[in-house]
């Protein structure tokens, strides 16, 4: 369904620059019926208590890496692609101005919107400080998690990082279970775990805690709100929650009429 809406705009494009005739007889992609699908994939989600336990088994750089994506948002390819340049600890912020994917730099990000500005609390922007006094590699052109083996001059694979420590991490925390090569979060089947998922999380974190739609837009760097229940989903817990609230009236309700009624018979048997 992406191609087909992507070519529809590509041929409705060229018949607004006249290079095409004006109609839908003349956009082939009108005549084109699609399959539509339902994707079952859904994103794991962390609580703030299993990503603590999480960061608790990791030592430095992972460390830093995974406080800056769980609280910020930000992408994988948009934290590897950070230089120290960047990060501006006087006025807050951190710009995004170009991504690390596939082992190419890529200047720019994925939406207009991600190429912008991303808000940075004291805390973090002292974690980001004591990295960089610690990291070989300090100077404003480089990265801040500049690969060691490749001696700077590329940021490390995100591929590696998840593999070699974030998902080690989580098996020692008791947070995921690895069995023949199959991750499982509770029990339950979990097809991706990553540096994504912490980003699913922090969506899901601050709507559990009604923060302002708007400002989840925001800080997720979302150009509309559409995106919003792509990444929020309900916790276990609060599921359990809220079902708990609707069974205890019902099953209060039935328990008050069953006891009216056995009240009633025995009045009559009376």
């Amino acid at each position: 369904m992406r191609v087909r809406r992507a070519t529809a705009t590509l041929y409705t494009f060229a018949q607004s620059e006249g290079l095409l005739p004006l109609g839908e007889q003349y956009n082939p992609v009108h005549y084109v019926k699609g399959i539509e699908s339902t994707s079952e994939y859904e994103a794991a989600v962390l609580t703030p208590e299993q990503t603590l336990k999480v960061l608790q088994q990791l030592q430095q750089p992972e460390y830093t890496m995974l406080v800056l994506v769980a609280a910020t948002g930000m992408r994988m390819s948009e934290m590897l692609g950070l230089r120290w340049s960047d990060i501006s600890g006087e006025r807050g912020e951190i710009r995004i101005r170009r991504t690390y994917v596939y082992g190419e730099l890529e200047t720019g990000a994925k939406t207009r919107l991600s190429k912008s500005v991303v808000a940075m609390h004291h805390v973090l922007g002292q974690l980001l400080k004591e990295w960089r006094a610690e990291s070989a590699y300090a100077s404003d052109d480089d990265f801040v998690f500049a690969s060691r083996k490749l001696k700077g001059r590329k940021p490390r694979r995100g591929s590696m990082v998840v593999a070699d420590h974030l998902k080690p991490a989580a098996v020692r925390a008791g947070v995921i279970e690895v069995k023949d090569g199959k991750t499982y979060i509770g029990g339950e089947l979990v097809k991706r775990f990553g540096f994504h998922t912490f980003r699913h999380s922090l969506t899901s974190w601050l709507m559990a805690n009604d923060e302002n739609p708007q400002i989840v837009r925001a800080m997720l760097r979302w150009t509309n709100l559409n995106m919003l229940s792509h990444y929020t989903h309900g916790f276990k817990s609060d599921k359990l929650e809220a079902q708990g609230a609707v069974l205890e009236k019902l099953v209060r309700e039935s328990n008050r009429e069953l006891e009216s009624v056995s009240k009633t018979a025995t009045a009559a048997n009376d």
